[in-house]
């Protein structure tokens, strides 16, 4: 059986013990914390670790299955390498677990994550992933705890949506417009959107 990838780059309050059985867990700075501080498996770490205590390091060194320390100047950000590591390993689906900062370009850094790695974003208040080229069922049950829907672009798309509760055919969505944004459900129906080309889909709480 493929895993399912965690890869925890803060401390969160999500509860992940529910994911622990068939997932493997990769630590990037603080989030080797978290998942040591929940009594999960610490299979890689992978960062700087320019934001942790001499303290907290050690624990790191003592938890962690495998642990790779990566040089401050570098080509790639740290999330982006334990993307990399993950995708070395047999996976079904790689979670990014990350918060807005206030560094705007780190927060802008999971539109490349998504849409050109395949992966999925998560933290206490969002969810976002990339919509394929087609259809695409967004189930009620499933999404019913997020209050707003977005929808971005990075080229030009058309799109359709059908029972959220603002409905469009054949919308020619622009990159980075902002047409589709604050979308929600419309009376616990699943929804359906058609999109020409990969785009992100954003659930908000």
């Amino acid at each position: 059986m493929k895993n399912r990838i965690f890869i925890v780059t803060c401390e969160n309050n999500l509860n992940l013990s529910l994911f622990d059985k068939n997932s493997i867990f990769i630590g990037v700075e603080r989030g080797c914390i978290d998942i040591i501080n929940k009594n999960i498996k610490l299979s890689f770490a992978v960062s700087d670790f320019d934001n942790v205590e001499e303290n907290e390091m050690k624990l790191i060194e003592k938890n962690a299955e495998s642990l790779t320390i990566l040089d401050a100047q570098k080509d790639w950000l740290d999330g982006k390498e334990a993307i990399k590591l993950a995708k070395t390993l047999d996976y079904s689906e790689i979670i990014f677990i990350c918060k807005p900062t206030k560094r705007m370009d780190m927060n802008l850094s999971v539109i490349d994550f998504v849409l050109r790695d395949d992966v999925k974003i998560l933290n206490d208040n969002s969810y976002i992933f990339k919509l394929k080229v087609g259809s695409n069922k967004i189930l009620f049950n499933q999404f019913q705890d997020y209050t707003y829907i977005t929808l971005f672009a990075i080229e030009n798309t058309t799109v359709t949506i059908e029972n959220l509760k603002y409905e469009v055919q054949n919308l020619i969505l622009e990159p980075y417009s902002t047409r589709a944004y604050s979308n929600c459900f419309s009376m616990n129906k699943d929804a359906n959107i058609i999109v020409s080309k990969p785009a992100i889909i954003i659930f908000n709480k």
